[in-house]
């Protein structure tokens, strides 16, 4: 199967062809999708197969049937097809980027061994066929011609896996140690769009404290700028070495690691150690004044905002929050 996709990745502009509109086993499908040119590889993403091999026959096949039999009774193609656009367009733009595509690439075709940029290549590939460009993403027009040749049936089953969610049986991941009694239960993309005091730590006075910083939710605490740059400055402090050391090691040379653009000008020519105990004022993008909003959670310095856990459990949310269904 590999070898037939690494060979279609490279033709994928051609037009694919599927066979008929008949029901498929999932087998059927399986050995179907190792045929296929590339483009059908990269969008029959609909896989109800794990890799230890598929479920047994019996009540789930007999489930999963039954949805895909009542989402044709119910929507049209059309229907399905704005569904799972729509699902998969995870930030709301109105176009697909390579960047929302791949995961389902990667887990329905079962490229596990195909590199990123090959596939980026082959994507690029598809889009100048249509004369655009990568970085313009895929439109809605653009993804119905792009799935125009998969069956009714196939379309149903993308339906029913990524618009309804589908899964071989409930889901058992939780995050319910990072969050407060009332968000547990709830999805990444809930808890993301919550306020701060949703997380465990935050007393909800928190909301009132952030909120002159812009932050406002947990989606903000994880992706907060200042946050990011005091969590790197706190990683690679700790492989500093002495500056005596870096003397004896290169006499009469200068130290040219720096980021002077981050800190604030006085604060400019200091070791990464130096900086992890200044004030978080000391970065250049964050306002004086923001010293007293941070205080009110007890955080004095960009080590306690590098290495404070609830702003790393908002970030770790907000990477895995893409790959949520």
């Amino acid at each position: 199967m590999a070898e037939a996709a690494d060979s279609s990745d490279e033709h994928l502009h051609k037009r694919a062809h599927t066979e008929g509109s008949a029901p498929q086993k999932p087998e059927d499908r399986e050995e179907q999708l190792g045929g296929q040119n590339a483009e059908a590889a990269i969008l029959d993403v609909m896989d109800i197969q794990d890799d230890q091999g598929g479920p047994a026959p019996g009540a789930w096949t007999d489930k999963f049937a039954a949805c895909q039999a009542a989402a044709l009774r119910e929507h049209s193609r059309e229907e399905m097809l704005d569904a799972i656009f729509e699902a998969w367009d995870h930030d709301g733009t109105g176009s697909l980027s390579f960047e929302e595509v791949l995961p389902y690439y990667m887990k329905g075709a079962r490229h596990h061994n195909i590199l990123e940029p090959d596939v980026r290549a082959s994507f690029r590939d598809f889009m100048e066929s249509y004369d655009k460009h990568l970085t313009e993403g895929m439109t809605p027009e653009l993804f119905r011609k792009w799935l125009e040749k998969l069956s009714d049936d196939q379309v149903a089953s993308h339906y029913v896996r990524h618009v309804q969610g589908w899964a071989d049986e409930p889901y058992k991941m939780n995050v319910s140690r990072a969050v407060t009694k009332d968000y547990r239960g709830k999805t990444l993309k809930e808890i993301l769009s919550s306020p701060v005091h949703a997380l465990r730590g935050l007393p909800e006075i928190a909301d009132d404290a952030l909120a002159p910083l812009g932050l406002h939710t947990v989606r903000d605490l994880g992706g907060w700028r200042c946050f990011l740059l005091a969590r790197a400055i706190c990683v690679l402090a700790t492989k500093e070495t002495a500056e005596k050391d870096m003397t004896d090691e290169h006499p009469g040379s200068s130290h040219h690691i720096n980021i002077r653009n981050a800190i604030t000008r006085e604060h400019e020519t200091a070791t990464l150690k130096h900086v992890l105990d200044l004030p978080v004022s000391a970065l250049s993008m964050f306002p004086e004044q923001g010293d007293a909003a941070l205080q009110k959670i007890h955080i004095k310095t960009i080590r306690q905002l590098g290495t404070r856990k609830y702003f790393h459990w908002a970030n770790a949310m907000l990477e895995l929050e893409n790959f949520e269904a």
